[in-house]
């Protein structure tokens, strides 16, 4: 695989052996699959239903897919800004990657073949929006990027994804997931909005963006938790699960911050970067936290 510009070595490896396992999480593309079947999950115990493991099993799948490729389309483009660990390991293990993506690529046209029609509809209608916004971000003519931020069509095609298997399913309460649907969509908005924060700032940011939304999304699980009583309706843990990972990431912020006025090392800053972009993902994580309030 060709790159269009030599790829520099990034001292940022996992020193002990406990640290590597979130590391490798990250650097393999599998934070995001484990998110989004956790969530999916959620959605589906919230509303009370019983999801095939098919749809799970696409949504994972499909999902590492998707972030294989971003990562390595971000790699091949001259002008990307970024570039960080993640792209660099992609890079080091292309012709590995690209040899398992077919493979995975044919498991998932089996698995959807099989899947539920309705779950089939849906995902296809997000596949196609999903390779608009591709489009749109990895080809320089489009620059998607001056009309509409990308962090916010992302979190919103990631909650929507999540939302399929338990919104496809027959009895689904579609007006209750469409209200967890935006919440979750706020959530991976901001989620997406800090990482490109960190990542993309030399000094500290001064905007409030980051602590803002987060402070925004609290409250909506709030009001949303008080407004439709949600702990009858199986929403309690989802509005909980918000709020905890709301609160999460305002906090990493905030580290961000005080981190990035002592750290002027780039080995260090790298390091930060890193550790700090393994937690902002598994700040999404809140959901498990609650597994075991959870009843059908």
């Amino acid at each position: 695989m060709a790159f269009a510009a030599p790829l520099p070595t990034v001292a940022a490896r996992p020193r002990s052996r406990l640290w590597r396992v979130p590391v490798y999480w990250h650097l393999l593309s599998l934070d995001a699959p484990t998110v989004a079947v956790l969530w999916a999950w959620s959605f589906a115990r919230a509303a009370h239903l019983r999801i095939p493991f098919v749809s799970i099993a696409v949504l994972g799948i499909g999902t590492w897919l998707i972030y294989v490729a971003d990562r390595l389309l971000d790699v091949r483009s001259p002008a990307h800004p970024a570039l960080r660990e993640r792209h660099f390991f992609h890079a080091r293990h292309s012709r590995v990657l690209l040899f398992a993506s077919p493979a995975a690529g044919a498991l998932l046209l089996g698995l959807i073949a099989i899947m539920p029609p309705a779950a089939r509809r849906d995902d296809t209608i997000l596949f196609a929006i999903s390779m608009l916004y591709f489009a749109g971000v990895h080809l320089p003519a489009l620059r998607l990027r001056r009309w509409f931020p990308c962090e916010v069509a992302v979190g919103i095609l990631f909650a929507l994804a999540n939302a399929v298997p338990a919104w496809a399913e027959p009895g689904s309460p579609h007006a209750q997931l469409a209200w967890l649907v935006l919440l979750l969509a706020g959530l991976c908005t901001l989620n997406c909005i800090a990482i490109e924060t960190w990542e993309r700032s030399a000094n500290v940011v001064r905007s409030i963006a980051v602590p803002g939304i987060a402070v925004g999304v609290a409250v909506a699980s709030i009001v949303l938790l008080l407004v439709r009583g949600a702990r009858a309706q199986g929403e309690f843990e989802i509005c909980a699960a918000v709020f905890a990972s709301a609160i999460l990431l305002f906090m990493l912020d905030a580290l961000h911050r005080r981190r990035a006025q002592r750290s002027s090392v780039p080995e260090g800053r790298a390091r930060f970067l890193l550790a700090l972009r393994v937690a902002a993902d598994a700040a999404l994580l809140t959901p498990a936290l609650l597994v075991f309030s959870w009843h059908l």
